[in-house]
């Protein structure tokens, strides 16, 4: 059977279970999932900072991005191969022309911009609180350091300015997130003293007013743990939320950032009623926040039926986070976009009217007996059909055209 029979074949199974496959089509179509722009030369950047990187990744991947015109050719191609509408999220230290990262400017990603403009792209954008020489002793914003703080304040309002002016340039919103790699890997005497003066600074970022914060969304990123700060992170999940409750900021929820055995889905209703919208990044966990390449897993699909059970769409910023230098940029980029487009559609295609009627009823047998049997619906067949109403390849052909790409256009990276 061809991909449009097994659809017409699949339409006909969702429609008992009250699915209106084309609708759920349309609906992802309209979606967006940010492309970590990161991933694609192991968050090097292009700013030419000679300072000890924060960041571990494995493997020497040859192919990798070695300039801005190379990773926006990259990632046009990953984007070509995804039914999403197209958005990107940018880092401070992925911007054109010579500016410290404290007096950078919308100027510094003009050609992001033209770019994005002339293939309707969407970008997002992030500071770098990490890998420079003014990190000092693992402090940015909590450092008792002035000159340090005042260095990473003047960064942070920059950024904000940037990401605003990126939403003004393109007539669309730009999520502005915030991470800071701020903490010990022993136990501090003083834990109060960081955490005021990080509350400080943020404050006098987030007091600046900026021109066009109307296509501006600021966002905080809280963690766990990490390499170096394994006993105390300054900037952590409660710390965050508490900032962005009083503030009227969104939070960024990580799915890497919390212990193994949490359900990082069920966090997305527990925050939403007190903040306005919630940033998610998206990112597989091996053991802890490691950051492998995001695949069509339990964990991705939970958060995705939480995103649309609660028609959270309008209130939920979707951005990828990973980065593997063993593995083609290119193929782990795609593998990533294209598993959170399965795990929206898989969402989407849920019976949840019967789903809610059971539940509703106090019938929690037929609740289940639903969500075991919606395991075996024709999911896939939908899925493909999505894809080849795009031109989007599936399958071998998909294989074939990654294997083209990097023997064709990256083959001279070496």
């Amino acid at each position: 059977m061809s991909i449009l029979e097994r659809y017409e074949e699949a339409k006909k199974v969702y429609k008992q279970f009250g699915v209106d496959t084309d609708k759920a089509i349309e609906s992802l179509y309209k979606m967006e999932v940010s492309l970590n722009c990161w991933a694609g030369d192991d968050i090097k950047g292009f700013e030419g900072v000679e300072a000890p990187s924060q960041n571990v990744v494995t493997g020497s991947y040859p192919h990798k991005a070695r300039n801005p015109q190379e990773l926006r050719k990259d990632i046009l191609k990953v984007l070509s191969l995804s039914p999403l509408s197209k958005r990107v999220a940018l880092h401070a230290i992925y911007r054109e022309g010579k500016a410290e990262r404290s007096d950078i400017s919308i100027e510094n990603f003009s050609d992001w911009i033209a770019w994005a403009k002339e293939n309707d792209v969407a970008l997002d954008y992030n500071g770098t609180f990490f890998a420079h020489p003014m990190v000092k002793d693992g402090l940015t914003l909590s450092s008792p350091d002035k000159e340090v703080r005042d260095y990473w304040i003047k960064h942070g309002i920059s950024s904000r300015k940037v990401a605003a002016g990126l939403g003004k340039a393109l007539r669309k919103r730009s999520w502005n997130n915030f991470w800071i790699p701020d903490g010990f890997k022993e136990v501090p005497a003083d834990r109060k003293l960081y955490r005021e003066y990080l509350k400080d600074s943020l404050e006098q970022i987030y007091d600046c007013p900026i021109e066009g914060d109307e296509y501006l969304v600021d966002s905080l990123e809280g963690k766990w743990f990490g390499i170096g700060t394994e006993s105390f992170v300054v900037g952590s999940h409660e710390f965050y939320l508490a900032f962005a409750c009083k503030h009227n900021l969104a939070f960024t929820l990580d799915m890497g950032h919390f212990r193994a055995e949490e359900d990082v889905s069920d966090k997305l209703t527990a925050v939403l009623p007190f903040v306005d919208k919630v940033m998610l990044h998206v990112s597989r966990p091996v053991h802890w926040d490691s950051d492998h390449t995001v695949i069509e897993d339990d964990a991705l699909i939970a958060m995705m039926k939480e995103i649309v059970r609660g028609d959270y769409i309008d209130k939920v910023g979707i951005g990828l986070d990973f980065f593997d230098a063993s593995i083609s940029r290119v193929h782990e980029w795609t593998i990533g976009i294209r598993a959170a487009a399965k795990c929206l559609l898989k969402a989407l295609l849920e019976p949840h009217g019967m789903l809610i009627e059971a539940e509703r009823n106090g019938n929690g047998g037929k609740r289940l007996l639903i969500l075991e049997e919606s395991k075996s619906l024709p999911y896939n067949d939908v899925w493909e059909y999505a894809l080849y109403k795009k031109g989007i390849p599936v399958g071998k052909a998909l294989i074939d055209e990654l294997d083209h790409y990097e023997k064709v256009e990256q083959g001279d990276r070496e």
